[in-house]
């Protein structure tokens, strides 16, 4: 079963493991063979709670049953415009290409547009990963453009039309 928390201070060790694994951060980071110790991410973690309570960022666990096997998030949010980057990370290859990117992946998309009220979301996807960027354009995503070695995409919240009722007036 596929779960997800808000992102706490529990999960640095997550990071830690995650972002030193050169297969995990391959296509992500751009010194992927730079370690990071969990110090390093103790700091990280504190300006990550000043940008939650600022509005600015909104991360997530994933979980599969109780075993922490990723994080995702929301970031650069900026409420006037309505806009966010959204990224996923999965932290080992035993749960790439079983659907958990795209649950969680909805599950955010979900969460930005519906509970947080945004018109859009963009994100960066390396140009040699071909599985997140299929995945990407399955949900919807449209690139446009490019930055070095990353295709930029974006993702706009669908427009719903409003419900329309008539009243017919009865026929006595």
């Amino acid at each position: 079963m596929i779960t997800f928390k808000p992102h706490t201070r529990e999960d640095v060790p997550l990071r830690v493991r995650c972002l030193n694994d050169y297969q995990t951060v391959l296509y992500v980071l751009d010194q992927p063979s730079d370690p990071t110790t969990e110090e390093l991410q103790n700091k990280w973690f504190d300006t990550y709670e000043e940008k939650f309570q600022n509005g600015i960022k909104k991360f997530f666990t994933i979980f599969s049953n109780d075993e922490s096997i990723g994080f995702m998030g929301l970031s650069n949010m900026n409420r006037e415009i309505g806009n966010a980057s959204i990224f996923i990370l999965l932290c080992s290859d035993e749960y790439r290409r079983r659907g958990i990117g795209r649950l969680s992946m909805n599950y955010l998309i979900g969460y930005a547009f519906n509970d947080l009220g945004l018109r859009s979301l963009y994100l960066e996807v390396d140009k040699a990963n071909l599985i997140a960027i299929n995945l990407y354009n399955r949900l919807g995503f449209q690139e446009i453009g490019e930055d070095g070695r990353f295709i930029l995409m974006t993702l706009s919240r669908p427009i719903s039309l409003p419900v329309v009722s008539f009243m017919i007036p009865s026929l006595v």
